[in-house]
Formats: structure tokens, sequence, C-alpha cells
């Protein structure tokens, strides 16, 4: 069977057409777990501070508009690097705001108006003046680590 020379032309043309399914498919952005880890410095010596206490106090959620204050007094003391890691468990536990997933952990979603916290946190230990640090989580950073000098 011949083709008429007509038809040909028409048929390589629609080969090479680019079909739907060649475009790479745009994910939509997953919510992201977020944490912030705190180290606790001599500013005078450089040297970490170990067994300073440090707590969540309150939360702005960009998402709600809303500043949650924690109900809970849980305080959480640096290592001997002088550090603390506030997961997102611990984060969500503070019970001041954030969304969370179905594991429980404190997300930010993608969306412009949830992608954003601005988390307080206190530092303190005794015989010192307690330190407020504000901490801004965002969902492209969503773990954060914040150097706190402390005297």
């Amino acid at each position: 069977m011949r083709l008429p020379l007509c038809v040909l032309p028409l048929l390589v043309v629609a080969g090479c057409g680019h079909s739907a399914h060649s475009h790479p498919v745009a994910r939509p952005a997953e919510p992201r777990p977020v944490s912030i880890e705190v180290e606790v410095y001599d500013p005078y010596t450089n040297l970490v501070w170990e067994n300073v206490s440090v707590r969540v106090v309150e939360s702005y959620q960009e998402w709600s508009g809303c500043t949650c204050v924690s109900p809970w007094l849980d305080w959480f003391l640096t290592d001997a690097s002088g550090r603390v890691f506030l997961d997102e468990y611990v984060l969500a536990d503070a019970e001041v705001g954030f969304l969370e997933d179905g594991s429980g952990r404190a997300i930010l979603d993608p969306y412009r108006d949830d992608d954003e916290a601005v988390v307080l946190l206190e530092i303190d230990a005794v015989g010192f003046v307690p330190v407020y640090v504000e901490v801004t989580l965002r969902w492209d950073q969503p773990d954060v680590l914040v150097e706190v000098p402390f005297f």
C-alpha cells in the first residue's frame, strides 16, 4: 500500500509534537517539620554554657495570625556543647499554635500565608538575668541554629 505524498508530511509533523506526558509535572510542595537548635555561650570568653535552661514561651503563627502562649513551663538544659535541640515534637508539645502533621510534629506549610512562625524562647540560669530571643522559622528554612550570648 502506497501512501499519497501529501499524507507523509502530516504523519511526520504529528510524530514530532510534544505529548502531555513529556512535560514534567510540578509536585505540590509538602509541609515541613520545624526545629530550633540553641547554643548558649559567654560572649567574653566564647566558651559555651552547660546546664542553662531553655524554654518555649510563645509563638506567633502566620497561618492563624495568633500569638499563642505555651501553657507549660517545660525547661530543657543545654548539654556539654552548650546546645539544646528543640525538635518538631517539642515545638508541637509546647502548644504554641503550630500546625501538626499526622505524627504530631510541628510543621509549616509552603503556602504564602502559612509559611512562617516566630518563636519566643527564654534562656535562664540561677543567678543570671533571663534572656529572651525571637527565632523566625520559615518553610524554606525550617531548621534553625540560634547562638545566644549569655552573661
